[in-house]
């Protein structure tokens, strides 16, 4: 090759080198590759973990004699004012032969009640057979969750469906034979059973629960607006102990209180929150959740506080909460969630009506994000409500007369995590 012919070919290449490195250039300059993730709906909390005291208004009931206590009420079941919670009997036979009465009798009215006219619901084997696999399922799935409070129930409904499913299919015609046998079987138990020594009723109207903790009547509830974190912390470090020859307790009131002592750094937000409502998390109490708004925030000269948790509603689960580790959520953010890494600042120029209703030119910087639309770059403005390291809760429905862009981030958006030179009306891949 000569040295001019190598001359050309040196020339060439470098030729087609340039053209490749400008047409690179500028393709790179309208379109790009970038990583997206889709906006969706999340609800964030601003929370603070807290060790927690029930404080309610409850009535210890004692054994009016000494024996076998046989309840009448389950632990955790909610009952009226005289309402009997518990009989005594002599000895354990007469108070299982009691209880056995009982579990009788309810089988006996289950029976007259299916054969009686109108009674069956199913009209066919096909549908005695679903409302069978039904209640199955229920059952198992009660059971598979661990929720065990209600299987005594679940499965008297499915031996009625069972006994249903033999009057639908004709197996037997009536349970009368059945129920002379029951019937026989009940006056045996009662005669066994006899008379109890005593019972025990209710003096009011709310929740009963079968054991006691001591701490019943230690401290008032009608204080609890005032009581002290010094207060509080004897509540916390009062061992349980159960009340001697007491059979239960009533929880008599809904109004009932959560207390707990604070650091100083959060004693302000709490007083900020002062008859705001919060939500009480129990993770360790069946995953309760309790409403309640911050009644009281009384601060020590140590600088932490004791603050009231006013509470309004009873259930059987709560009746038996005493001290817990609580998650007390303070405020709860809903809206669009994106990633700290999709957020730029750009500014924005967009024409505004003022107050005077006189339209002006407004430029601001912004933040925003860049989503993907119609293989175009978007930039949307963004109003943050709640934020993290990681991400941004955005509000969906910003004030019209603050958004200076067409839109905001919404909903499914596909937003730019990762990418360069991004720019509005950018042509991506």
């Amino acid at each position: 090759m000569t040295g001019f012919t190598a001359k050309k070919a040196g020339s060439t290449a470098l030729a087609l080198l340039l053209l490749f490195y400008v047409g690179y250039q500028i393709y790179a300059a309208h379109f790009s590759r970038i990583r997206t993730e889709s906006a969706y709906y999340f609800t964030a909390s601003d929370s603070v973990q807290a060790d927690v005291v029930a404080l309610r208004k409850e009535t210890v009931l004692k054994s009016p004699a000494s024996g076998a206590v046989d309840y009448a009420v389950a632990s955790g079941g909610k009952v009226a004012k005289g309402e009997t919670v518990a009989y005594v009997y002599a000895g354990e036979k007469q108070a299982a032969a009691r209880k056995q009465t009982e579990d009788v009798e309810g089988e006996i009215k289950q029976l007259q009640s299916l054969q009686s006219p109108g009674s069956t619901y199913a009209a066919s084997p096909d549908a005695a057979n679903g409302r069978i696999c039904l209640q199955l399922t229920g059952l198992a799935g009660r059971i598979n969750a661990g929720n065990l409070a209600g299987v005594s129930e679940d499965r008297d409904d499915l031996l009625y469906l069972l006994d249903e499913k033999q009057l639908v299919t004709g197996r037997v015609s009536n349970f009368n034979k059945r129920i002379a046998a029951l019937q026989a079987q009940r006056k045996a138990l009662a005669a066994q059973a006899g008379r109890p020594l005593g019972s025990v009723q209710s003096p009011a109207s709310g929740y009963f629960t079968q054991t006691t903790d001591g701490l019943e009547t230690a401290f008032d509830p009608s204080k609890a607006l005032s009581y002290s974190s010094g207060d509080v912390r004897r509540m916390q470090s009062a061992a349980p102990s159960p009340v001697p020859g007491a059979l239960g307790r009533i929880c008599e009131d809904y109004d009932w209180y959560f207390l707990c002592v604070v650091p100083e750094q959060q004693v302000q937000e709490f007083r900020q929150l002062g008859g705001a409502p919060v939500s009480v998390r129990l993770p360790f109490a069946s995953g309760t959740t309790v409403a309640a708004t911050v009644a009281a925030v009384n601060r020590s000269a140590q600088g932490e506080a004791a603050v009231a948790l006013q509470c309004k509603n009873m259930t059987p689960a709560l009746a038996a909460v005493r001290k817990e580790t609580a998650q007390i959520v303070l405020r709860e953010y809903t809206g669009v969630r994106v990633s700290r890494k999709a957020v730029h600042y750009e500014q924005v120029t967009a024409k505004k009506k003022g107050a005077d209703g006189k339209t002006a030119t407004v430029r601001k910087d912004v933040p925003g994000v860049y989503a993907v639309h119609g293989g175009q770059l978007t930039f949307r403005q963004i109003f943050p409500k709640f934020s993290t390291d990681s991400y941004i809760i955005c509000d969906p429905n910003p004030p019209e007369d603050e958004l200076l862009t067409g839109s905001t981030v919404k909903l499914y958006d596909e937003v730019v995590v990762e990418g360069t030179d991004l720019y509005d009306g950018k042509v991506v891949e």
